[in-house]
């Protein structure tokens, strides 16, 4: 009697182990195939967010274009160093444009196309069949580019097809004063000496001794640059309803100005010079009204400390053709 009490006491919590052991194997099977899935699912999702992953033109394209190619110890020429259009004092205020009449600058430009903007280069419906894809791979019968190279790296490439295959959409900020234009005439551009160095606020005491700056101009602000140059006569650096005939962006490019022809010269003076890109940021930013680092209108400019050169104490007339030994 008493063994087979005990035989039953066995069978069963041998059944009940049995079941445990199986219930927990489940369980951990399930939860196996859980983690497997939810880890593909993450994947999938990673993948895809990867995949469809926005290219913005000015963050990732433009700079392309605007920066050199670099392999080993070797740089490639600037895109924009040959693909620009430009007002100088040879092209007679004809735009000159350069290789291709083609400009890779902008996004406007971009889009105009090649040869005067009569040949498109972006193919949204056909990113393979886009021009600019065939000469950076060097597959029509154009020679490779950059010129000479080092080339584009294929992920480099890839990058401008996934742009175009997303409509080649155009991020382009509103030019900003603080961002696009003070940089340029307060810091060394292409290692010239600083604009600042020679057009600054002679009104500021700590500033050349108070001496009166070159072409009483003041380019260390805002409020400078739309109160013009040489001195009381306020001359115009900006004109908002014909940007391109800014005496800014004149002096920039070497053109010809109407006030003292036979002393303009090119700035910065002596060189290195913009380039035609950074000219076209001053430029955009004219176009869009030439406004103040918080949107404001010229008009609302206070120019009344803005570098004013006493009255017969200037150094120069507005078209640049002031004394001193500053370069700019």
């Amino acid at each position: 009697m008493f063994n087979r009490r005990r035989t039953y006491l066995f069978l069963f919590f041998a059944a009940v182990t049995v079941g445990f052991s199986v219930t927990a194997y489940y369980r951990l099977g399930n939860a196996s195939e859980h983690s497997q899935y939810e880890h593909a699912k993450s994947e999938v999702k990673y993948k895809s967010g990867k995949k469809n992953k926005t290219i913005s033109f000015t963050n990732d394209i433009l700079p392309l274009f605007v920066e050199p190619q670099k392999r080993g110890g070797e740089e490639s020429i600037v895109c924009v160093k040959c693909h620009f259009s430009s007002l100088s004092m040879e092209s007679d205020g004809i735009p000159e444009n350069a290789y291709h009449e083609f400009n890779l600058g902008s996004y406007k430009d971009i889009m105009a196309g090649a040869d005067g903007g009569i040949e498109p280069i972006i193919d949204i419906e056909n990113p393979d069949e886009s021009e600019l894809i065939i000469v950076l791979e060097g597959k029509g019968d154009e020679s490779r580019m950059p010129y000479g190279g080092p080339f584009f790296k294929k992920n480099k490439i890839n990058k401008i097809r996934k742009w175009i295959e997303q409509g080649a959409v155009d991020d382009t900020p509103t030019p900003d004063f603080d961002r696009d234009v003070l940089p340029l005439l307060t810091e060394s551009v292409n290692g010239s000496t600083p604009c600042i160095t020679c057009h600054y606020n002679n009104n500021d005491a700590t500033s050349k001794e108070r001496t009166s700056s070159v072409a009483c101009m003041d380019l260390t602000s805002w409020e400078g640059i739309i109160s013009g140059a040489d001195g009381i006569e306020h001359e115009e650096l900006v004109d908002v309803d014909n940007p391109s005939n800014s005496l800014l962006l004149k002096r920039l490019r070497g053109q010809a100005t109407e006030e003292d022809p036979e002393d303009d010269h090119r700035m910065p003076f002596g060189g290195p010079y913009f380039t035609e890109y950074e000219i076209q940021k001053i430029e955009r930013w004219i176009e869009d009204g030439a406004k103040g680092p918080n949107g404001e209108d010229p008009s609302e400019a206070d120019t009344s400390d803005a570098g004013v050169c006493p009255e017969a104490e200037g150094s120069g007339s507005g078209s640049g053709s002031g004394s001193g030994s500053g370069s700019e």
